[in-house]
């Protein structure tokens, strides 16, 4: 009697055991091409990112000239008045 009762039971788990597999493979695909779905978005911002970041910039904040750290010199400089005496 209780070998009856264990096939049952494996008659009964192994159809639901395969299910759950492949909703599990369902699942695991789906997520996959999300994934892809987003890395692909995040390729484009980046891309614009850089091609705004190309572009010539509007203020003295975007342009990467004036984010430096200005050294003093010890070299006299001509005042603007003096060059065009030149």
């Amino acid at each position: 009697m209780g070998w009856i009762a264990a096939c049952v039971l494996v008659a009964l788990f192994l159809p639901l055991a395969a299910l759950l597999y492949l909703d599990n493979l369902a699942i695991t695909i789906r997520a996959e091409k999300a994934l892809e779905k987003i890395e692909k978005l995040e390729r484009q911002i980046e891309r614009k990112q850089r091609e705004k970041d190309r572009r010539e910039p509007d203020t003295f904040i975007g342009n990467p000239v004036f984010d430096r750290v200005r050294r003093p010199f010890s070299l006299s400089v001509p005042r603007p008045q003096e060059l065009g005496k030149r």
